[in-house]
C-alpha cells in the first residue's frame, strides 16, 4: 500500500477524533463508531453514492437516484460528515471531501468491501477458521484494485519497473499479476519487452485486459489464467524457454495460512518449471505477533485482513524469508527494505 499516503491519513485521522497510531489504543467508543461508520462508507461506496458526491447533494436526490431509503441514508451520510474527513456538509447538502480520493477507495474497497465479510464473521471463523477464503469477495478485490489510481504504489511497484529495467530483463513473467500494471507498464515504455501474467480472478484478467488494449500493448503482453501456486501446471513449456526473469509480486503473502511449508513447495516447483531464473519478489514483512514494534495502521490492517481470510501472516524478518528460499534450493541474492513500511524486494536466484 501507499504508505506516505497512509500516514497522511492517519495524521488527519487525529485530528478527527480517531485515536493516534504510535502508542495510543483505541477504546471502546472509537471501535464501536469505527465499526459502525467502517461498515456504512463502505456500502456507500459499493452502492456508488460516494462517488455520486462530487458535487454537494441533497439526501433525497441520492436517495432517489439509486433507489434508497432518504432517512436511513440522510442518517448515514450525518454521522460519516461528523466523525470522518471523507464526507462534509452544508446546510442540507453533503459533498466528499478531498480526502476521498484513489487511495481513500482503494483502501474502503479492500478492507470494507473484498474484506468485509470475514470481519463481520469473525465469530464464526474463531469456530470454523478453514472458512476464511471463500468469504473473500473476489469481485470487489479486482474492482479495488482495478480502480484504484495509485495501483502501482498499493502493489509495491514503484521500484520495479526500474529495477527490470537496470537488471535489462525484457522477458518478465509476472505471477499474481492482478490488473498486469507492471506488465503493461514496461510494454508501454520497452517495444522490445515481452510480458506474460498469471492471474486466477476473472476480474482481475478482465481489467487487465481492458488496461492492456487501451495502452495498445495487447500483442506483447498475454495473460494466462490459472493459480500462479501451482504454476507446473499454469506455464505453457514454449513461454517457460523464454521466460528470463519472475516476478510475485504481493502474492506469496497469501500462502502462509498453513505456515511456511506451502511457500517452500511453490518455490520448488518454480525452481523445477524454471530453474536458474531470477525471482523478483516483492511482498512486505507481517507484524502480528511478532515481537518487533508495528510500524503502522496499515501493515496491522492487511496483517488482520489476511490473518481472517486463511492467508496467514508472513514473516517478520529477512532472515527468516532467506530461509525459506534456501529451504526451496535457492538464495537471497540482493535485498531492498523500507523499514517504516515494512515493504521489501528481494532478489532470489533459482
Amino acid at each position: 500500500m501507499n504508505q506516505h499516503g497512509a500516514a497522511q491519513g492517519e495524521q488527519r485521522g487525529a485530528q478527527h477524533g480517531v485515536a493516534p497510531v504510535h502508542g495510543a489504543r483505541f477504546g471502546a467508543l472509537d471501535l464501536m463508531q469505527a465499526l459502525q461508520l467502517g461498515h456504512a462508507v463502505a456500502a456507500l461506496h459499493a452502492l456508488g453514492v460516494m462517488d455520486a458526491l462530487s458535487a454537494a447533494r441533497l439526501p433525497e436526490e441520492l436517495a432517489c437516484q439509486f433507489g434508497l431509503d432518504e432517512a436511513l441514508l440522510k442518517g448515514l451520510l450525518d454521522h460519516a460528515a461528523r466523525a470522518t474527513d471523507l464526507v462534509s456538509r452544508r446546510g442540507r447538502r453533503y459533498r466528499r471531501s478531498r480526502a476521498w480520493n484513489g487511495e481513500a477507495r482503494f483502501l474502503v474497497g479492500l478492507y470494507g468491501l473484498a474484506f468485509g465479510a470475514t470481519s463481520a464473521q469473525v465469530q464464526t471463523l474463531l469456530l470454523h477458521p478453514a472458512r476464511g477464503p471463500a468469504l473473500i469477495d473476489r469481485q470487489q478485490h479486482a474492482l479495488a484494485f482495478a480502480g484504484h489510481d495509485g495501483v502501482r504504489a498499493a502493489a509495491s511497484l514503484g521500484v520495479l519497473p526500474g529495477l527490470l529495467r537496470q537488471l535489462g530483463l525484457k522477458r518478465v513473467l509476472d505471477l499474481g499479476c492482478g490488473p498486469a500494471t507492471l506488465l503493461i507498464e514496461m510494454a508501454a515504455s520497452d517495444p522490445a519487452f515481452r510480458g506474460w501474467g498469471v492471474e486466477a480472478n476473472a476480474g482481475m484478467q478482465g481489467a487487465a485486459r481492458a488496461a492492456m488494449r487501451q495502452a495498445g500493448v495487447a500483442r506483447r503482453v498475454r495473460l494466462l489464467r490459472g493459480d500462479a501456486r501451482a504454476i507446473d501446471t499454469v506455464l505453457p513449456p514454449a513461454v517457460a524457454a523464454e521466460v528470463k526473469a519472475v516476478v510475485a509480486s504481493q502474492f506469496v503473502n497469501e500462502m502462509f495460512g498453513a505456515g511456511t511449508v506451502a511457500v517452500v513447495d511453490w518455490l520448488r516447483r518454480l525452481r523445477q518449471v524454471l530453474p536458474g531464473r531470477l525471482l523478483v519478489l516483492a511482498d512486505y514483512c507481517g507484524r502480528l505477533g511478532s515481537p518487533l514494534p508495528a510500524d503502522g495502521r496499515l501493515t496491522l490492517v492487511h496483517d488482520h485482513a489476511q490473518l481472517l481470510s486463511g492467508q496467514g501472516v508472513p514473516p517478520a524478518r529477512r532472515h527468516e524469508w532467506a530461509a525459506l528460499y534456501r529451504a526451496a534450493g535457492g538464495h537471497l541474492v540482493h535485498a531492498m527494505e523500507d523499514t517504516q513500511s515494512t515493504r521489501f524486494v528481494h532478489l532470489v536466484a533459482l
